[in-house]
């Protein structure tokens, strides 16, 4: 399947929302390698956008030079400054557009928690700015990427995505004779993304800080940025429309374990881990689907997917579906989490 995946893209036209972020800077560097029309990255920082047309240029098999505007036209990416809170923008965009990955999303916890309206203007509004300008230019296929936390939400972030999730999913209720294809891949923590947990605890470790962990037993879905990168394109592939894919092999941990594997491994007797109280807005555990979805729910491919019809087998897979439900199951090890760690780069 893997070559017939690459080969759907070919010669396609593709945007990448949050073109410049952990994720869409992966895809849109795989993209390359895929033979595609054109790849659109749309931004609102114009610093990681040009740190963005470096990797490119370094990547490229293209023939390079110092001209900004000859590299990224023999490198078929093309930079897009604005931000999909102006539907103008987003119309622009989308124009001539094949495929859309939307990616750009405020996704830090906490930022969100203190700056609930910034948040919603982007994660809500943005979504229906660029789905709403992507159908009115005739996009074929629209996925947005989404998150574990919009499952019985408790957070600011989580309770936007999920909101963003609804209108992808039900905008097909209202997008008339439009033939764009919306879906939706839920994804869970990703390893070594901007801002993320092993970074975070590496820096404060060569620092000689304590990590605080907010319960012993809280737990977490992992990911890699491949896994992530591989997902999306199968699922764009895949996709009917009105689907919602979720990767059936993430991996779950608990967090004090990766702190105390990553303070044995950089040998530093002097940071401990301190357990603190939970935070209201965060769970113990993450749910990759609720209990009102499993009617809908599917194994096919390497995935669960959500659909719009129920699931007349369900009952077959239920007690399989209920069982990984949940990130408080089949846990890593601490060996098997810093081999992990080693495999994508992130310790050596």
């Amino acid at each position: 399947m893997k070559s017939e995946i690459r080969n759907y893209y070919k010669n396609k036209s593709i945007l990448v929302t949050g073109g410049t972020g952990t994720i869409g800077s992966a895809l849109v560097l795989e993209l390359l390698k895929f033979k595609c029309k054109v790849v659109r990255v749309l931004s609102n920082d114009e610093n990681s956008l040009y740190e963005l047309s470096e990797k490119v240029k370094i990547s490229s098999s293209s023939k390079t030079s110092q001209n900004f505007i000859e590299n990224m036209l023999n490198s078929k990416i093309r930079y897009f400054l604005g931000d999909i809170r102006d539907y103008e923008r987003c119309e622009e965009v989308t124009r001539n557009v094949d495929i859309v990955i939307h990616a750009a999303a405020i996704k830090h916890v906490n930022i969100s928690e203190y700056n609930p309206f910034e948040v919603t203007k982007t994660n809500v509004i943005g979504t229906e700015n660029i789905l709403r300008a992507s159908i009115a230019n005739k996009v074929s296929k629209f996925l947005l990427i989404s998150t574990d936390k919009v499952v019985s939400p408790v957070n600011i972030m989580g309770i936007s995505k999920l909101q963003s999730e609804k209108i992808a999913i039900n905008i097909e209720e209202t997008k008339g004779k439009s033939k764009t294809k919306v879906s939706c891949v839920r994804f869970g923590n990703i390893l070594g993304s901007r801002g993320s947990v092993v970074p975070k605890f590496i820096n404060l470790i060569q620092n000689r800080k304590n990590i605080i962990v907010n319960h012993k037993d809280m737990a977490r879905f992992v990911m890699t940025i491949e896994d992530c990168t591989n997902m999306i394109f199968k699922a764009l592939y895949l996709t009917k429309g009105k689907e919602i894919f979720i990767l059936k092999s993430m991996k779950c941990f608990k967090i004090i374990d990766l702190a105390n594997i990553l303070i044995k491994f950089f040998k530093n007797n002097q940071s401990k881990v301190i357990i603190k109280k939970q935070n209201d807005f965060e769970k113990l555990y993450e749910e990759l689907f609720n209990l009102d979805e499993i009617n809908n729910l599917f194994d096919e491919n390497g995935f669960y997917i959500i659909k719009n019809r129920i699931n007349k087998k369900i009952n077959e897979n239920k007690k399989k579906f209920l069982s990984s439900r949940i990130s408080n199951f089949n846990f890593q090890k601490p060996k098997e989490i810093l081999f992990l760690l080693k495999k994508i780069g992130l310790v050596s």
